[in-house]
C-alpha cells in the first residue's frame, strides 16, 4: 500500500482556506485524494491562454480534478469558483469579467475564473463568452468545466493562441493513480483487485470509487473483483445493493432524503431528513470521497462576504450517486420507506409555512406519485408559471395513474399543455374537467372552471359571450381557499383575453390591469408578461398606439427577468408592438425583414391569428404587393367567428385595399356590409372612396364628412381617415381654409396616439397630402405637423403610387395572354417601367443613355414576351402578372 502511495502520489486530508470575497472558492477535497500531477501539468501550461474548455463526461473527476490543482498550487484564495446554472445569465456573467478587468491592476480580483458545469449556462452566456474571445481576449482568465463541446468560435482564437481545448483523456487515471485509489476504497491492495478494477473502470475517476467500494463491501474481494472483470454487473447495480450495505443506517437515510437535491446545505439536509446530526453526516460522507462535494459558501456579490452563516456549509451530491439513490428508491425496502416519509412531513411543514417551491420534485425524485400529485391540485398552477411545466408534462407521462384519482390535479395539466402551446394537449383535460366538473352554488362559481370555459371558448367549444359572463360572476365574488390566490389573477387574465375578442375593451383594460398587480404581488413573472402581451392588444384596439408600444416593451422587460419564457406570450407582444410601431414615423422604406417573418400564434389565441393576418397585409402593402395584401385578407381563419369590432377593421381594411386596386364593385358591397354590422362612420367612409374612385368629388367630400361626425370605432383611425380624405377634396373643390382645418383636427387627433397612417394620401382625385402638409407646417408648427411635413415631403400619397402599378378588376378578369410569366432582362425592365411612367422612346433613350433605336429593339422584344402588340396591352399584361 505505501509503495502505491508514494507511485502516484498521497491520499492526504488538505487544509481549506478563509473564505473567498469572490462568487466562490475551489472546493475542499476528500480525505481520499490522489495527486494527478499529469493532469495539473496540462492545466498549468494550457490556463496561460485566455479561455479553456476542459471536456469531459460525468464522473471523469473534472471538479476534483481542476480543486486539486488549485490547492496544489496554492491559488484557492485567487480563484472565482461559479457553479453554473441558470442564474448566471449575460449580465451577470459580465459583470463578473467586467470587475476582473477593471480592478486587475489592484491585485484585488481573482487570477482566474473556473465555471464548473459550464454546459448548465444559458446560450446568450456562453455568446457573450464568445464575443468576448474575439474582441478582447487578453482581459479575461476562463477555465470552463463542461460535459460536453460548446458551441464557442475556435479556429482563430486556438490558431493565436487564445483559446485551448483540453479533452477527457488527460483526466484518465493511469495504473499507479488507480492502484492509489483503489487501494484506500477497497482495502486491499491485492494485484488481482487492482487489476480487475482498473480494467473495469478505465480510469474514469467516479468508476473508481463506487467499484473499489462494492468491491470492499464483498465478503471476498478478490471473486467480488473476478465477477467485475467478467461483466457481470453495471456499476450503479452493484452500488444499489452493496454500496448502499456498508453504509451506516443514518447515513443512508440521509442520502435518501438528500441525493435528488443536487446541491444542498447542511440546514436543509436536517430539515428533509429530521436529523439535527445531518451536517455531521454529510461532512464524514464527504471526507471519504463518495461522490459528495463541499463547495464554498454563498457569497454576497455587492461585499464579497458570505451571505448568510446558516449556508456556510454546501454540499453536491454527484449525478451518479444521485442515479444509485434513484433506483433504491424504486426498489423499495424499510428505509426507503422511512426516507419517504420523513420527506413527506418535511415537505408538509414547508407547504404549512407558504414555501412550495420544492414540494413537487422532492416528492417525485422519493417516488411518491399520489403526494405529489395532491400538491398539483393546489400549488400546480403557480408552478406551471414559474417555470416548472416540463417536470409536471413528465410526470404526468409517468404516473397516469396518480393523476387519474387526483381530479383536481387536471386544471394544472391543461394550464401546462396550454402555456406551452398545445392546445390539442390541453383540450384533453379541459374536456375532462367539463365531463366531470362540480360547479358548486350559484352564487359562488368556481375559478378553476370559470377559467375552463373561458379557455375552450377561445377555442371555438362554447360561447364567448356565456363564458365571460360566468368568469365576471366568479372574479367578482371573494374566495378564501389559497388556491384561488393563484387562479384569481389566471382567471382575470383569461377573461381579459376573451374580452379582447368580444370588443369589451374597457372591461378587459380593467380585467388585465388587474391581473398584472395581483401577479406581481403574488411572485408570477410569467403571468405578468401574459397579462401584459394581452393589455397591449387592448391599448391598441382602443386606438392608443404609443400606450401599446409601452406596455409591449413592458412586457418584453419582464421577459428578461424570467428564467422560462412563455413563449406565445413573446409573440402576441410582438406582432402587438410591430402593428403600433407601423403607424408610426418614421415611415420604412422597406419593412424589416424580420417583421415579415411568420410567427407561431397559439391555436386558442383567436385575437392574435386575427392580427396577425392584418399585419402579413400591411407588410404586403407597403414592399407594393396589393394584389398579395388583398389575397391575405381573404383567407378565412376565424374560429370562433369575429365579433363586430374586428369585423369593421378587415371590412375597412378591405375597403382601402379595394379603393388603391379601382374596384368600385368592392366599395360598394363593403359599405353594404358595413351597414349591416351597425358601423355608419365606416360606411361612409367607404362611401367617400367609392365617389372618388369614380371622380364624383363633391360627392366625396360630403361623405366623408359624414364619416367624420358619426361614431366609429377607434381602430381603425376611420375619423383621421376620414378627415385628411375631406381635406384632400375640399382643396381641390376651391375651399383651402376649411381643408387646412380638417387636416389640423385630423393632426390633433393622431397626435398623442402617434398614428400616421392617415396621412399617406388615400384619394385619387384630391390634393395630393405633400402639398397639403406642407401648407399647414407653415401655419402650425406642433412637432407632430412638422414631423408629418417632414415625412411626407418628396413621397407620393399612396393612391398616386399604386395606381400605374395596379391591375384594375377588367384586367385581372382578362384571359391571359401568355400562360407563362415572362423573364425580363435588366434593361427591359429599366425600359417597362419607364413606359409604365408614359416616357417616350426619346425620354427613355435619354434617361437611359442609349439610341431611340435600341429602345425600339427593346420594346419589340418586350410585346413579344408580353403577347401585347400595344403599349396599353403590355401594361396591362406586366400589371396583372406583378413585373411591375
Amino acid at each position: 500500500m505505501a509503495n502505491a502511495r508514494r507511485k502516484a502520489g498521497s491520499a492526504r486530508p488538505v487544509n481549506i482556506r478563509d473564505t473567498p470575497r469572490w462568487p466562490g472558492s475551489a472546493p475542499r477535497l476528500p480525505r481520499i485524494y490522489v495527486d494527478r500531477h499529469r493532469l495539473w501539468d496540462r492545466l498549468e501550461e494550457a490556463t496561460q491562454n485566455p479561455l479553456t474548455l476542459l471536456v469531459a463526461p460525468v464522473g471523469a473527476g473534472k471538479t476534483l480534478g481542476v480543486s486539486g490543482w488549485l490547492h496544489h498550487t496554492g491559488r484557492t484564495g485567487r480563484v472565482a469558483w461559479v457553479s453554473a446554472d441558470a442564474s448566471w445569465d449575460r449580465t451577470r456573467m459580465g459583470r463578473l469579467l467586467d470587475t476582473a478587468t477593471r480592478d486587475a491592476e489592484h491585485g484585488s480580483v481573482p487570477e482566474l475564473i473556473v465555471v464548473d458545469d459550464a454546459h448548465q449556462l444559458p446560450q446568450a452566456t456562453l455568446r457573450l463568452l464568445d464575443e468576448r474571445l474575439n474582441a478582447a481576449p487578453l482581459d479575461q482568465r476562463v477555465l470552463l468545466l463542461s460535459r460536453w463541446d460548446l458551441p464557442l468560435t475556435r479556429l482563430v482564437p486556438e490558431l493565436l493562441g487564445h483559446f485551448t481545448v483540453v479533452r477527457g483523456e488527460v483526466l484518465r487515471m493511469d495504473g499507479a493513480e488507480s492502484a492509489a485509489l483503489i487501494t484506500e476504497h477497497a482495502g486491499t491492495d491485492a494485484p488481482e483487485v487492482l487489476e480487475a478494477v482498473t480494467t473495469h473502470a478505465q480510469g474514469w475517476c467516479a468508476a473508481v470509487v463506487l467499484t473499489a467500494r462494492a468491491i470492499a463491501a464483498a465478503p471476498d474481494p478478490v471473486a467480488a473483483a473476478r465477477a467485475y472483470g467478467d461483466g457481470g454487473a453495471t456499476v450503479a447495480d452493484r452500488v444499489a445493493s452493496e454500496v448502499f450495505a456498508t453504509l451506516h443506517p443514518r447515513e443512508r437515510h440521509q442520502l435518501l432524503c438528500v441525493a435528488s437535491e443536487e446541491t444542498v446545505t447542511a440546514a436543509t439536509a436536517a430539515h428533509l431528513s429530521h436529523d439535527s446530526r445531518a451536517g455531521e453526516i454529510l461532512a464524514d460522507v464527504e471526507m471519504t470521497g463518495l461522490l459528495v462535494t463541499r463547495l464554498s459558501p454563498e457569497v454576497d456579490e455587492a461585499d464579497h462576504a458570505p451571505a448568510d452563516s446558516a449556508h456556510a456549509a454546501r454540499y453536491h451530491i454527484h449525478p451518479l450517486l444521485s442515479e444509485v439513490v434513484r433506483r433504491r428508491l424504486l426498489a423499495g425496502g424499510v428505509d426507503v420507506a422511512q426516507a419517504q416519509s420523513t420527506v413527506l412531513r418535511a415537505v408538509r411543514l414547508d407547504l404549512a409555512r407558504g414555501d412550495p417551491t420544492r414540494a413537487f420534485p422532492r416528492l417525485v425524485a422519493t417516488n411518491q406519485p399520489m403526494a405529489a400529485a395532491e400538491v398539483l391540485v393546489e400549488e400546480g398552477p403557480a408552478m406551471v408559471l414559474r417555470g416548472q411545466g416540463p417536470s409536471i408534462f413528465a410526470f404526468a407521462r409517468r404516473h397516469p395513474s396518480a393523476l387519474e384519482a387526483a381530479p383536481g390535479a387536471w386544471f394544472t395539466l391543461a394550464l401546462e399543455r396550454w402555456v406551452n402551446g398545445d392546445p390539442s394537449g390541453a383540450t384533453h383535460w379541459l374536456d375532462r374537467i367539463i365531463e366531470n366538473q362540480d360547479e358548486g352554488p350559484d352564487d359562488k362559481p368556481s375559478p378553476r372552471l370559470a377559467c375552463v370555459r373561458l379557455m375552450r371558448a377561445r377555442l371555438g367549444e362554447g360561447a364567448a359571450a356565456d363564458a365571460v359572463e360566468r368568469a365576471t360572476h366568479a372574479a367578482g365574488i371573494e374566495h378564501r381557499e389559497p388556491a384561488a390566490q393563484v387562479l384569481l389573477p389566471i382567471l382575470l387574465t383569461e377573461l381579459g383575453a376573451a374580452q379582447n375578442w368580444l370588443g369589451e375593451l374597457n372591461g378587459a383594460e380593467i380585467s388585465l390591469t388587474t391581473a398584472v398587480r395581483l401577479a406581481r404581488t403574488r411572485d408570477l413573472p410569467a403571468l405578468v408578461t401574459v397579462a401584459l402581451s394581452h393589455l397591449a392588444f387592448t391599448q391598441f384596439l382602443l386606438g392608443r398606439e404609443r400606450a401599446c408600444v409601452q406596455v409591449a416593451n413592458e412586457a418584453f422587460e419582464s421577459l428578461l427577468a424570467q428564467r422560462w419564457e412563455p413563449v406565445v406570450a413573446r409573440t402576441r407582444a410582438r406582432i402587438a408592438h410591430h402593428l403600433a410601431s407601423l403607424c408610426d414615423l418614421p415611415w420604412p422604406d422597406e419593412p424589416e425583414k424580420s417583421a415579415a417573418e411568420d410567427l407561431v400564434v397559439h391555436v386558442g389565441d383567436p385575437l392574435s391569428r386575427f392580427w396577425s393576418r392584418i399585419r402579413g397585409s400591411r407588410i404586403a402593402l407597403m414592399r407594393g404587393g396589393l394584389s398579395e395584401a388583398e389575397q391575405v385578407l381573404e383567407t378565412s381563419i376565424e374560429t370562433p367567428a369575429l365579433s363586430r369590432h374586428l369585423r369593421v377593421v378587415v371590412l375597412v381594411e378591405r375597403a382601402f385595399l379595394a379603393s388603391l386596386s379601382g374596384d368600385p364593385r368592392t366599395l360598394t358591397k363593403l359599405e353594404a356590409e358595413l351597414g349591416d354590422v351597425d358601423a355608419p362612420g365606416e360606411a361612409a367612409l367607404v362611401a367617400g372612396l367609392r365617389a372618388d374612385l369614380v371622380g364624383d368629388r363633391r360627392q366625396a367630400a360630403a361623405h366623408f364628412a359624414a364619416a367624420a361626425a358619426a361614431d366609429t370605432f377607434p381602430q381603425p383611425p376611420s375619423r383621421a381617415l376620414a378627415l385628411t380624405c375631406e381635406a384632400q377634396m375640399l382643396d381641390v373643390l376651391g375651399d383651402e381654409e376649411a381643408a387646412l382645418a380638417r387636416l389640423q383636427e385630423a393632426a390633433t387627433m393622431t397626435e398623442v396616439r402617434r398614428n400616421a397612417v392617415p396621412f399617406l394620401g388615400w384619394t385619387r382625385h384630391g390634393t395630393p397630402l405633400e402639398s397639403l402638409m406642407g401648407r399647414l407646417a407653415e401655419r402650425v408648427t406642433t412637432p407632430w405637423v412638422q414631423d408629418l411635413a417632414a415625412a411626407g415631403a418628396g413621397r407620393p400619397d399612396f393612391a398616386t403610387f399604386f395606381g400605374p402599378t395596379t391591375a384594375t378588376p377588367r384586367e385581372n378578369s382578362a384571359p391571359p395572354s401568355t400562360l407563362v410569366r415572362p423573364t425580363l432582362s435588366p434593361r427591359e425592365r429599366d425600359v417597362l417601367n419607364e413606359l409604365a411612367r408614359g416616357s417616350t422612346y426619346a425620354d427613355i433613350a435619354a434617361n437611359l443613355f442609349v439610341s431611340e433605336n435600341t429602345i425600339k429593339t427593346h420594346v419589340s422584344s418586350l410585346y413579344g414576351k408580353l403577347s401585347a402588340g400595344r403599349r396599353s396591352e403590355a401594361l396591362a399584361v406586366a400589371r396583372k402578372m406583378h413585373l411591375l
